[in-house]
């Protein structure tokens, strides 16, 4: 048990060398983290994985490399259920330790023995095809299920032209409507809506609607918005965030929606807008 052990200790070991080695050459000021992350990761997930394989495969006599590879490629792909992106990462080093592990036990029980041509071929191939689905799975699965998107739909008075922001972290305001995945905002006449929500981080994935008295709703061409960006304040007694963008119905173009019209309406600013609404003054 002590040598089996060892073996495996010793694959941690190469695994974090040959990662950090990478990220030397790549990054070198975080080499080190890179190592200390991916020798605990190993330790931690890739051993336990190790000994799992071990123990389904002792008893497969010539496909013993096929399955095990298929445990270890199998394994490395779910770790994006808890690593997301860096899932990537742990396919990269499931097919590593694999490899060392392989490799040890070729050294220990095959020495002086050739392989044959086709189980060198077919071992290969196996080991090629199962990492490679491992990767690509779980750069499909990670991204779709891990990457933020802001998406929030504006109902913006029809005809209104200038600047659009909502003030966020308002602790009274009331909560948006909610349409599918979207949190939905109507604006006011006067530009702006308030969110007891904190601002959203990601990918932005918004739409823009113009609505009329009716409820009428007209979707907003992309090159009628341009993006502004965010801001806040902080005082001692409160701290507010905000987004903005400029809408338009006359300028529309992929100029303005790149480069805004410093003639449109600049709306209020996030200051005026807390004055407006009073909550510079404390609640009682």
């Amino acid at each position: 048990m002590k040598d089996i052990f060892s073996t495996k200790l010793k694959s941690v070991l190469l695994v974090s060398i040959i990662l950090g080695g990478f990220f030397l050459l790549l990054e070198p000021g975080i080499f080190i983290i890179v190592m200390i992350y991916v020798f605990i990761g190993n330790v931690v997930y890739g051993i336990p994985v190790s000994f799992l394989s071990d123990f389904a495969t002792k008893k497969i006599g010539k496909n013993r490399f096929i399955f095990a590879s298929l445990i270890y490629s199998v394994f490395g792909f779910l770790s994006f259920i808890l690593l997301g992106e860096l899932g990537i990462f742990a396919v990269i080093c499931s097919f590593l330790f694999f490899l060392s592990e392989e490799w040890q036990r070729m050294r220990k029980h095959n020495r002086g023995i050739k392989p044959a041509n086709k189980v060198i071929v077919t071992n290969t191939l196996s080991i090629v095809i199962l990492f490679s689905l491992a990767l690509f799975g779980s750069m499909l699965v990670s991204g779709p299920l891990f990457e933020k998107h802001t998406n929030e739909t504006y109902l913006i008075p029809n005809g209104y032209e200038g600047e659009v922001r909502v003030v966020y972290s308002v602790k009274d305001a009331p909560r948006p409507e909610k349409s599918e995945d979207f949190d939905v905002y109507r604006i006011n006449e006067k530009g702006y809506t308030l969110s007891p929500h904190p601002e959203k981080e990601g990918i932005i994935n918004n739409q823009y609607f113009y609505i009329d008295s009716e409820g009428h709703k007209e979707k907003i061409d992309d090159t009628c918005i341009n993006l502004g960006g965010t801001d806040g304040v902080q005082t001692d007694d409160y701290e507010y965030s905000s987004s903005y963008f400029t809408v338009t119905n006359t300028h529309c173009s992929e100029t303005f929606s790149e480069n805004v019209d410093p003639t449109m309406p600049r709306g209020l600013s996030l200051e005026e807008i807390i004055k407006e609404e009073g909550l510079d003054k404390p609640k009682n």
